[in-house]
């Protein structure tokens, strides 16, 4: 056992690299090397072939059994068949294309034409830098630089932006807009005065990355925005207007010698879309916006445009959209320039897009009884109608040689792609979910996005064998990746990403990665991770199956009464009601009987009615039942979902099937109330701007309710694709969501997932409220059923066994929260002549005996740990950036379900 004790193989790193392990260290580090070499061996044991091995693996993935499939996996890759199946299990597990991360946080990257450079953007949206940075082999800062809108040429040689003018005026707009305080008239004017003196005196600037030098290209009398290097690499194309003439603007070409010269001739307001490689033809659009406008005095700006806060961008129509129809879509028509003749085309559509090599055309038109899929030679009249019918159609996107169209279409209730070559159209995807957004990366190989936009996840297609690869991933088990942007260099080996990859959805930062779809990722890079999440898999489910002992016997008891019957029972009659939105007759049948139910279960349900002017018969109310506590009663835990749906449906998954939920927790709690409080809460109005959660929260807080947790579950009941029960698990408290974890595997057969997520959600009421005090459950992957706020989120598409495991899920997780200590409050840290003084307020909770103190570096945070019997403590010296952290336990072995942490300042 000491061998594996040492061994990072079978032990977590965070505990192995510890140069001491505490007796509880220990403990937990030979807990998990047992359950490790005793999965491992029944791996082994079990089967005796690789097929044997990754069938076993599949099962018990599907199963959400990772830790039995993790040794599975491990035993493949250390086989002789490891070659065979290491695209297999790579992708099982995380990526096979590696990605590396380019920055932490940052903005609005763009990618060299080779995959050699990103640019970024970070600091303050009002000062920001240009970040430029090599992807390989490391990722060494090449140039910062001051401003926004930088472009790179297809050459990867020479960047160009607008340069912000060194003058005290331009220095007095940027104090006032820097300064901290709500969009004031001042501010305005501030905003519109720099975004004036950026485009008329601020230098068109292009810069040599090898050896420094700057080139300041001439524009007199003339405001520019959006700059972009023409086909030769050399020269700049931008959007401009006349200082005395800004009822117009058209695009210009600017050269090292001359003034710049103008390309446009046709009146209105143009936004620069799209540049043919070679030289022959650009494409622009007319909009209705104006591009330029001159600085207005502070008392008049009152209602003018909020603070750009990116200079020249906010001023034109909009910068290059890049290829695949993103650029011009919100126009209705676009033009095609001829450089070489002047020669104007002007074509009704939208979603304009050219192929890599300039030859062809894409749009799209829309009328009142089809969607039409049209191409053309960029320098033709030709007119080919690639598809034409009722189905939607969109995001149209051309193969760099213009042969093949990939495009977006939804036959039924789901975005599917397809690609067109000639008259022939075929189906690419197949996936319940939606898959949109096509693009290009090789004349064989496609990039499409699966899932709704706040967890979209990249697939890359090979179009000649039909196989479809993940993209992007964090390579590990349980936290969710969301994706929101993409571009690819122009000759497909690598793929830019914005992502949270750390789930963290919650924060304003979103890392920039890099796909090298040049090389995969090695046997023994596969063996590294499968070892490491092994290892992390059997500790949670070590430590939750400690943390859960005192009272396992009762939660089990009441989770095996869950009844899917029941839950059914209440969505049918639910879903009778149809939509449940507050300005439809369901909310008010809805109302009375959530009302009926809780009143069924022995509960003295409350109806908070309130005035909402929308709502049928003006107002609309909230049902609300308490199960009050036996011990600590004024310590109070809310459940929540909302009842309510959009109004063009019946919310048979939003959510109705968070409601079914609720009710059935309620009722298998009914008769076993819990050391603290829990309310149960069937909210209204969430769909009508999160109404009943706000007046709920405004209740709870006028009546001095101390509420410390709170779960909300939301869209939990689509069937999704596969065999597998599960959701994802959104929170603000990673205490709580440990929980919740250990809730599922110990208690039903959900697997859950889990993201930091509680934005736009009815859990965000309770953390204006009262904090990091949220967990709850939503769907996996999020948002992705494809009825989501339509007329389609039917019955038929939910798993009520999944709903019934959620529902125990929550009656689990509740017990816990209810039966065991809150996060203390009031931890303060000062020095001391012989270390440091931890003090805080004692534990509200009766039969509190005792409290862990834990403190360690960064990486291993929690890495020694004392325990003390009153609220105070004192620790050695510690050095500077040192975390600490104090939970309570209770007389029953509970453990604080949070941790109280700070750090040595």
């Amino acid at each position: 056992m000491s061998a594996m004790l040492a061994s990072t193989s079978t032990c977590p790193p965070r505990l192995a690299r510890r140069p001491r392990l505490t007796a509880l260290s220990v403990l937990v580090c030979l807990i998990v090397a047992a359950a490790v070499a005793t999965t491992m061996t029944q791996a082994q044991s079990t089967a005796s072939t690789p097929g044997d091995h990754w069938q076993e693996a599949l099962d018990d993935w599907d199963a959400g059994d990772y830790h039995l499939a993790l040794p599975h996996l491990l035993a493949l890759m250390r086989s002789a068949a490891a070659p065979e199946y290491l695209e297999r299990v790579a992708l099982l597990t995380g990526e096979y294309y590696p990605s590396k991360s380019i920055a932490e946080d940052g903005r609005l990257p763009r990618l060299s034409a080779d995959g050699g450079l990103v640019l970024y953007e970070a600091g303050p949206t009002t000062a920001p830098v240009t970040r430029i940075v090599q992807t390989a082999p490391g990722t060494a800062l090449v140039a910062e630089l001051a401003g926004a809108g930088v472009m790179i040429n297809a050459a990867g040689t020479h960047v160009a932006w607008i340069r912000a003018p060194r003058t005290p005026e331009w220095a007095a707009t940027q104090t006032i807009i820097s300064t901290p305080g709500p969009n004031s008239p001042a501010r305005q004017a501030a905003s519109q005065t720099a975004n004036w003196l950026l485009a008329t005196t601020g230098d068109l600037v292009v810069r040599d990355l090898a050896t420094g030098t700057e080139r300041v290209l001439a524009t007199p009398g003339l405001a520019k925005t959006s700059p972009q290097f023409a086909a030769d690499s050399q020269s700049l194309l931008f959007i401009g207007s006349e200082e005395t003439g800004l009822d117009r603007s058209d695009v210009y070409i600017a050269r090292d010698r001359g003034v710049p010269e103008r390309l446009t001739s046709a009146p209105g307001f143009k936004s620069l879309t799209d540049v043919d490689p070679s030289g022959q033809a650009l494409i622009y659009a007319t909009t209705g916006t104006q591009t330029f406008r001159k600085p207005i005095p502070p008392d008049t700006a009152a209602g003018a445009a909020a603070p750009a806060g990116r200079g020249e961008r906010a001023l034109g129509g909009g910068g290059r959209g890049g290829r695949g129809g993103r650029g011009s879509g919100a126009a209705s028509a676009f033009a095609v320039l001829n450089l070489s003749t002047r020669a104007t085309r002007i074509i009704n559509g939208t979603g304009a897009t050219m192929s890599a090599d300039g030859s062809t055309l894409a749009w799209i038109n829309r009328s009142a009884d089809a969607y039409t899929l049209s191409r053309s030679p960029t320098l033709g009249d030709a007119v080919t109608v690639v598809r034409t019918g009722r189905e939607r159609l969109d995001a149209p996107a051309l193969s760099p040689d213009g042969s093949l169209m990939a495009y977006q279409m939804m036959q039924f209730t789901d975005w599917e792609l397809y690609v067109a070559q000639g008259e022939d159209h075929t189906r690419v995807t197949r996936d319940i979910q939606h898959d949109v957004l096509p693009r290009f990366l090789t004349n064989t190989t496609l990039l499409g996005m699966m899932g709704e936009s706040r967890h979209r996840r990249s697939q890359v297609y090979d179009l000649t064998t039909g196989v479809r690869r993940r993209l992007f991933h964090n390579n590990t088990i349980r936290t969710v990746v969301p994706e929101y942007s993409w571009a690819a260099s122009a000759d497909g080996s690598r793929v830019l990403i914005v992502a949270d990859r750390d789930g963290d959805t919650v924060s304003p930062e979103r890392g920039i990665y890099v796909s090298d779809l040049t090389r995969t990722v090695t046997v023994e890079e596969v063996i590294a991770r499968l070892t490491t999440t092994l290892a992390h898999e059997t500790e949670l489910r070590a430590r939750t199956a400690r943390m859960f002992a005192p009272i396992a016997d009762a939660v089990r008891t009441v989770a095996n009464s869950a009844s899917v019957t029941r839950v059914y029972a209440h969505a049918k009659a639910l879903y009778d009601f149809d939509s449940k939105h507050i300005t439809q007759p369901g909310n008010a049948k809805a109302i009375a009987y959530l009302s009926d139910a809780y009143s069924s279960f022995g509960y003295t349900p409350e109806t908070q009615w309130f005035a909402q002017t929308i709502a049928l018969g003006g107002q609309t109310a909230n049902v609300v039942a308490t199960l009050r506590g036996t011990v600590d009663p004024d310590l109070i835990y809310v459940v929540s979902s909302h009842f309510d749906s959009v109004a063009v449906g019946p919310g048979a998954d939003d959510d109705t099937s968070g409601t079914t939920a609720l009710l059935e927790a309620a009722r298998i709690l009914a008769q076993t109330p819990q050391p603290a409080t829990i309310v149960f809460a069937s909210f209204t109005g969430e769909e009508a701007g999160l109404l009943g959660s706000r007046e709920f929260v405004r209740r709870a807080a006028v009546a001095k309710w101390n509420i410390v947790g709170a779960l909300n579950n939301d869209m939990i009941g689509w069937a999704g694709e596969g065999p597998q029960l599960n959701n994802t698990i959104r929170y603000s408290n990673a205490g709580i969501r440990d929980v919740q974890h250990g809730a599922a595997l110990l208690f039903t057969d959900l697997v859950l997932f889990d993201t930091k997520y509680y934005r736009g959600t009815d859990a965000s009421a309770f953390f204006e409220a009262w904090g990091d005090i949220v967990g709850g459950i939503g769907s996996y992957p999020i948002l992705a059923n494809p009825n989501y706020h339509q007329a389609t989120d039917d019955l038929d598409t939910i798993s009520q066994p999944q709903v019934t495991e959620t529902a125990k899920v929550t009656a689990a997780t509740l017990m816990y929260l209810a039966s065991s200590p809150s996060r203390i409050a009031d931890l303060v840290l000062a020095p001391a002549a012989d270390g440091v003084t931890l003090t805080w307020s004692a534990s509200p909770e009766t039969g509190v005996t005792q409290y862990v103190v834990a403190y360690g570096p960064e990486a291993d945070p929690l890495r020694t740990r004392v325990v003390v019997t009153e609220p105070s403590a004192t620790l050695p010296a510690l050095a500077a950036g040192t975390h600490v952290a104090v939970k309570a336990v209770n007389d029953k072995g509970l453990e604080g379900w949070d941790w109280a942490r700070d750090r040595i300042r």
